[in-house]
């Protein structure tokens, strides 16, 4: 049964169309993916739905009648709910006032805390979520605070959810529990619109498949018919070549960073590793396995390590960032929302900001680097000028990559450069990394995509328990013996 239909509906942005003449039906009891490369216009007909937008064209149907939606608390009030790929909770408050903000059970006027808790506990039980309803959201994982704003939506009896790439902060364990959850949800006779880029995913969980690109719906397919090549086929409009190695060879220079006993109290223990000018040494390990602060430790991030750090056969001390930067040092950190970029400043500001020098900027030479790296690296962008909040995912990881490009850095450190981007722009970023690697530049990458890690890699260290446990060379790197060494177990 249709519970909601767009027709036909468009989205423009100062004149830009992001969304063009679309439309999507969403059935009860059915997972509908929306599938398409960053910037394809996924998760704006998604808010289109949730009344976030409005339709420059175009309209929308519940039940079979035309509504208009002038904003997300009508939506809800519909039965349309849009889970993020960010959570939007208050971590201050707890699960249950989280739950039914704006909306609390009033008895003599005043909250009624005992049965909002107890209602909050029922629908966490319909769920099938351990939460206490009086913890504080702020110490919740982000896989718990998505179960929080699920909850949130079914508080308002919620018959379509909309999920937004739900899943892409979530370890594989929290992916396979919401999975069970949406299955759940499923068979109660809900709608879910379930927005992905990991095509493993949508093969598991969904029951049609919509595919988007350049803003267009290009088809419709049901997983049973179609595959994983055709969809990316479609998605990107080409045949997306397997990663392959960057060559394999032995590297017999002179290392560019090496490090010795580098450790932080707490958080991994002493370590010692080399990089070679063109060689990609990967980090694998599982998540809390101590990958991201050996990174941080190298860019001068959080507490002083101790151990040493030699570039180019000297010994430097990196307290700062800065520090890191005087010394050829850039780093792409896994969080760039929060960490690689300044949301509400322009492509432009953000691109060139390594380059500011105290406090004085030069916006017409801002904005003409900015464009030559957003070119470069095929970012979808209307102007430079444009605030980089209004970027697809991808589009962002591009701005961080070519701000730190634009330092011209003799070590480039990624962690997880492709997380939450589509299969063309990882397609992207791993040609652009192995062009790098060929110009001679030294790559340590963290990335919790043991394929991609094992193609790009040509050697692997693989961390547990914040422990160096092992290394591999290309050739002797395999996931059965990657994992082994992660987990210690067969």
């Amino acid at each position: 049964m249709e519970m909601v239909r767009a027709v036909a509906v468009r989205m423009a942005f100062g004149g830009v169309e992001v969304v063009k003449g679309v439309d999507l039906e969403l059935r009860a009891s059915e997972v509908h993916a929306i599938v398409g490369e960053n910037g394809a216009g996924k998760s704006t007909l998604a808010k289109l739905i949730a009344g976030v937008y409005r339709p420059t064209a175009g309209s929308l149907e519940i039940d079979g009648n035309p509504v208009v939606l002038e904003s997300p608390r009508q939506a809800i009030e519909r039965g349309i709910a849009l889970i993020h790929q960010e959570p939007l909770t208050f971590p201050h408050l707890d699960v249950a006032e989280n739950i039914f903000v704006g909306h609390q059970p009033i008895s003599r006027g005043g909250i009624d805390w005992k049965a909002m808790r107890r209602r909050a506990r029922e629908i966490l039980e319909l769920l099938g979520v351990k939460l206490d309803p009086q913890a504080r959201v702020g110490g919740l994982s982000v896989a718990d605070q998505q179960m929080v704003e699920l909850a949130a939506a079914l508080s308002h009896d919620a018959k379509v959810l909309l999920m937004d790439e739900t899943t892409a902060s979530l370890t594989p364990k929290e992916v396979a529990e919401l999975f069970t959850i949406v299955r759940r949800l499923r068979a109660q006779g809900r709608a879910i619109a379930f927005v992905s880029h990991h095509l493993d995913e949508i093969f598991e969980i969904a029951d049609r498949i919509t595919v988007m690109r350049d803003g267009e719906k290009v088809a419709e397919r049901l997983p049973s018919e179609t595959s994983v090549e055709e969809i990316v086929r479609l998605m990107v409009g080409r045949d997306v070549a397997a990663t392959t190695s960057v060559g394999r060879k032995e590297f017999v220079g002179s290392p560019i960073l090496r490090v010795t006993n580098l450790s932080v109290a707490g958080k991994f223990e002493p370590l010692s590793f080399e990089v070679r000018p063109g060689e990609i040494v990967g980090i694998a390990g599982l998540v809390g396995a101590g990958r991201t602060d050996v990174c941080r430790a190298l860019f001068g991030v959080g507490p002083r390590p101790s151990g040493q750090i030699e570039i180019g056969g000297e010994a430097v001390e990196i307290r700062s960032p800065r520090d890191a930067m005087k010394h050829g040092v850039a780093m792409v950190p896994e969080d760039r929302q929060h960490e690689g970029l300044l949301l509400p400043l322009s492509i432009a500001e953000n691109a060139t900001l390594p380059l500011a020098r105290k406090g004085w900027r030069k916006p017409q030479r801002e904005r003409a680097l900015a464009k030559e790296f957003a070119d470069r690296l095929r970012t979808a962008y209307r102007s430079v000028d444009q605030p980089v909040r209004q970027l697809s995912g991808g589009n962002q990881q591009k701005i961080v990559l070519g701000k730190w490009l634009m330092t011209s850095p003799k070590i480039l450190i990624l962690d997880e450069p492709t997380r939450g981007v589509d299969v063309g722009a990882k397609d992207e970023v791993h040609r652009l990394i192995q062009n790098l690697v060929a110009d001679g530049m030294a790559i340590l990458m963290v990335s919790s995509d043991l394929p991609e890690l094992l193609a790009l890699s040509d050697r692997v260290l693989v961390m547990r328990a914040g422990r160096l446990v092992d290394t591999f060379t290309a050739s002797e790197a395999t996931p059965e013996r990657v994992m082994f060494a992660a987990t210690g177990v067969a």
